[in-house]
């Protein structure tokens, strides 16, 4: 659709026929992405309190197709590009989330934990490099302050205030170790998401015995990227009264992962009594299940 054309639907919106409204509605939508600028744009333009919130619904209905269409097609991939659902699903809920800006402060941080290491480095040695760059160097930790606060989830302020949650700090973590070829996989371990280190790097085919027999300990993303054991875990589920189960110990998968994340959100948007945001995380849900 030319621009012209878009204006002039845009233009429409101040029309008070709910039909008329309905049409150029579908018709915008149906234009995608692309359009959101030239949405936005008129948004700084219109003083029409009435339009102004079309325009945000009409922005909102792009970016959760979007986000739908982005998810259903990773999960008919083999999933290993574990960023891009982080993405999508930071991108509907972060504001003007720039995905650019975000995959260059990954290789930023990439670079300055990779120019501290070198090739002979033990697993203990790398892990610990890695934790003084990201944590001590770089600033990331949890938020203690607001632990539930739904905005520790998003990747965009991750990046941006240093602070998240077990399961941000941990994707984070998985991600640009992953991109220094760190054998590192993620666990879902109960009120917890660690990482767990291996002996080489997994193809994914491996069984439980495999996974477990290549694991030569486990790192906690939340405090500092504290490194611990198999008996470690052993004793936490103890202590939290819940039955020690293999799937503890090993790694799940990055769909598993990413609706980890989703939990993580829906628990926070449940606290505040956000229906309508958490009805959005759980149909986020169905299309990674």
């Amino acid at each position: 659709m030319k621009e012209q054309e878009i204006d002039a639907l845009i233009l429409l919106l101040d029309d008070t026929d709910s039909e008329v409204y309905m049409h150029v509605q579908q018709k915008l939508i149906s234009c995608g992405p692309g359009i959101i600028p030239r949405l936005e744009s008129f948004t700084e333009q219109q003083l029409d309190k009435t339009v102004l919130t079309k325009i945000s619904h009409i922005i909102k209905s792009i970016q959760f197709d979007e986000v739908c269409k982005r998810l259903a097609i990773w999960k008919k991939t083999d999933q290993q590009d574990i960023l891009e659902p982080y993405l999508a699903i930071s991108s509907y809920f972060e504001t003007g989330l720039d995905e650019q800006k975000v995959k260059q402060a990954l290789d930023k941080l990439k670079k300055a934990i990779w120019l501290e290491m070198n090739y002979n480095l033990t697993p203990l040695e790398e892990v610990n490099v890695f934790n003084h760059v990201f944590y001590s160097l770089q600033g990331f930790g949890a938020n203690n302050q607001n632990l539930f606060d739904v905005n520790n989830n998003y990747i965009g302020n991750l990046l941006h205030s240093r602070k998240g949650n077990p399961i941000s700090l941990g994707l984070l973590y998985l991600i640009v170790g992953r991109s220094l070829d760190m054998p590192v996989c993620g666990v879902n371990l109960p009120q917890h998401f660690i990482l767990s280190y291996h002996t080489q790097q997994l193809e994914g085919t491996e069984n439980e015995y495999e996974m477990r027999k290549s694991i030569l300990f486990y790192i906690n993303c939340l405090n500092k990227g504290i490194i611990f054991t198999r008996d470690d875990i052993t004793l936490f589920l103890k202590r939290i009264n819940i039955e020690a189960e293999t799937r503890y110990y090993v790694p799940c998968s990055n769909a598993q992962i990413i609706e980890l994340l989703l939990n993580s959100i829906l628990q926070s948007f449940e606290l505040t009594n956000e229906s309508d945001a958490a009805k959005i995380v759980m149909h986020f849900k169905s299309l990674i299940q």
